[in-house]
């Protein structure tokens, strides 16, 4: 059976370990008039004035996934929550819910049928951003199947193979599998 068509980004589904899945989710700040969207599953990374902005860079030091926001309207003055930030909000109060554990494991599909039990263990990145749905506010974000590899460099770190029975076919493109972030701005010590 083929793989289901239709990208989510990084969907948080476990711990590592056996751990309490609690995602470790924190509040941090989107900056005012911040141009770039972020969708809800995108990768984000911490910007040296302590604010966030999406991290659509293979190899980026991330901060976490991100998973909607909240802010004041502009135009309407009314408090919005969102799945997804788009772009371009002026106000003081952009506050963006972010899964920051690195511990988190996230489910993932990969863009082409280079996966498979011989990838767990190894790292990958992401493929060329393409913006998420902006009426549903989810990711389009996914792994690129080309940069699976062992380098300490990529984003991103294959932990096991999907169990979902609609998504298991690593002959196909579109199969899912499941990964931590590998450079995380948590367990990295470069500081920023």
């Amino acid at each position: 059976m083929a793989n289901q068509q239709g990208n989510f980004g990084f969907r948080p589904v476990q711990m590592l370990g056996a751990a309490y899945n609690g995602q470790g989710q924190q509040e941090l700040t989107i900056a005012s008039n911040e141009t770039n969207s972020i969708f809800q599953g995108d990768p984000v990374v911490l910007n040296a004035n302590g604010s966030i902005s999406r991290g659509s860079s293979a190899g980026a030091e991330l901060i976490g996934i991100f998973n909607g926001c909240f802010y004041t309207d502009p135009t309407t003055s009314k408090p919005t929550f969102s799945n997804h930030y788009p772009g371009g909000i002026v106000a003081s109060d952009i506050v963006a819910n972010v899964i920051t554990d690195p511990d988190v494991v996230f489910e993932v599909k990969v863009d082409d049928a280079n996966a498979g039990i011989a990838q767990v263990g190894s790292t990958a990145n992401i493929a060329t951003y393409t913006a998420g749905d902006t009426t549903s506010g989810i990711s389009n974000v996914v792994i690129s199947g080309a940069t699976f590899s062992t380098s300490n460099a990529s984003n991103f770190a294959v932990v096991a193979l999907s169990t979902d029975v609609d998504n298991s076919d690593y002959t196909a493109a579109n199969a899912n599998i499941l990964v931590r972030i590998n450079k995380h701005q948590f367990r990295d010590t470069t500081g920023i």
